[in-house]
């Protein structure tokens, strides 16, 4: 949040818009606050939770909470807890989205120039994982992706790459939503197996995809970040002929998921 907008919200003018503070509503303010928890976070929140971050009494976060349960910004769900509607989640998702991609894009395309392979960028949505850019290789075999492609969460090293640092929840969520299909022989189908996948990707900050999407297609992804949290990842395809040195591919797209995540915190 910027320094001025902390400002305002504890009711303080900032030194150059006095007039600005006069006019402030501490009560929209409060409200504003909860949303951008809510934004920001990943699964839900409780009344407790949100009053304890907010610093607020808690009947005024309740009163907050009822507002915009009633007004349709956020839902209610199961033990009380509270997330963005799903209308608001989307349009905070679609715009976040957009930014990514304006960010990664000369930085993808570099890389296509680099290696000559299709280079994409995938993002988390609600409840799906989905390709907002990507750059074809020119060369006549080539490993695509499809803009708008909705990935596997399981068999994919972008999906893979953003579901593994999700939390629990988040992940099962994921999973359950798209389902554990079997691509190839090579597909991870176990829950167990899956997991250990998750906990590899996290170890080592990369992932790869070893003929479990596609026969003969080899891919290596990292996680794009902003605000600390994985809402991305930028992958690397190439034909399985054609990556017998994985190293190169896998140093190239954590050094650019560094730079992408680096500039979408600088916005």
């Amino acid at each position: 949040m910027r320094k001025k907008e902390l400002e305002m919200r504890k009711g303080q003018a900032p030194a150059n818009k006095i007039e600005a503070g006069r006019y402030f509503s501490r009560a929209i303010g409060h409200a504003l606050d909860v949303l951008e928890i809510l934004r920001q976070g990943n699964g839900t929140h409780s009344l407790t939770e949100l009053t304890r971050m907010t610093a607020l009494p808690k009947s005024s976060v309740f009163r907050i909470l009822r507002t915009l349960e009633v007004t349709g910004y956020i839902e209610r769900r199961i033990g009380d807890r509270y997330e963005l509607s799903a209308t608001m989640a989307g349009q905070v998702s679609n715009g976040q989205a957009h930014k990514v991609a304006n960010v990664a894009s000369p930085i993808v395309r570099e890389v296509n120039r680099e290696f000559r392979e299709t280079v994409s960028v995938a993002y988390l949505f609600e409840n799906h994982i989905e390709v907002i850019l990507t750059v074809p290789s020119p060369e006549r075999v080539q490993m695509s992706n499809v803009l708008g492609g909705i990935i596997p969460p399981h068999a994919s090293s972008m999906g893979k790459s953003i579901v593994a640092y999700q939390p629990e929840s988040r992940r099962d969520k994921l999973l359950s939503t798209y389902g554990i299909v079997q691509f190839t022989p090579k597909t991870l189908l176990e829950e167990s197996m899956i997991n250990q996948e998750f906990e590899k990707i996290r170890e080592q900050g990369y992932s790869t995809d070893l003929e479990e999407n596609a026969v003969g297609g080899c891919c290596f992804a990292a996680p794009i970040r902003s605000g600390g949290k994985v809402v991305a990842a930028i992958s690397v395809s190439v034909p399985k002929m054609r990556c017998p040195n994985q190293e190169r591919f896998i140093k190239a797209v954590v050094s650019a998921a560094e730079t992408i995540s680096s500039k979408i915190d600088q916005i």
